[in-house]
């Protein structure tokens, strides 16, 4: 009776380790693709040149920095901002502009920016594809809010906003 109990148990431990062998691990992998963060930084700042300080005159930026508009000083051009978008190349992304109001800017002014290189005119954009070395140029329409607020500064600027995002 003895060698029956240890051959049972024996036969026990060798189902119960047979069981064990029929498991099995492995390695797999997944694929992934790594996206460089995206950015924008400022190259060439805007100047709009001289504005003469006149309630709801405006003087507007575009191609090659002319300008035009009652509230616009001189004949001269301005300066049109030049802004680096870095991110992994071939991506699709989006600009978004963002315009300032005379209660963002306490010198009576307010600012549309509008792309130029990108969509003459636009202030936002889909599905622009990320090159290497990509620019946005920017112009816009400064519009002259509160005359003597905006008189009471000799050299001043105005805020806006730039969002780029991959779609």
């Amino acid at each position: 009776m003895k060698n029956s109990i240890k051959k049972a148990a024996i036969a026990a431990t060798m189902v119960s380790g047979l069981g064990i062998g029929l498991a099995q691990a492995d390695t797999f992998q997944a694929i992934l693709n790594i996206i460089q963060p995206i950015g924008v930084l400022q190259d060439t700042q805007m100047d709009l040149g001289d504005i003469v300080a006149s309630a709801g005159d405006d003087c507007t930026m575009t191609t090659g920095g002319a300008r035009s508009g009652d509230a616009c000083f001189g004949t001269s051009a301005g300066t049109l901002g030049v802004l680096d978008v870095t991110g992994t190349q071939g991506s699709l992304f989006t600009i978004t502009l963002g315009s300032s109001t005379a209660v963002d800017n306490a010198n009576g002014l307010s600012f549309t920016p509008t792309l130029l290189n990108n969509g003459e005119g636009a202030t936002d954009l889909t599905g622009v594809t990320l090159q290497a070395g990509h620019e946005l140029t920017l112009g816009g329409t400064l519009v002259v809010d509160n005359a003597t607020l905006a008189a009471t500064f000799t050299a001043t600027d105005v805020d806006y906003d730039v969002e780029v995002a991959y779609q």
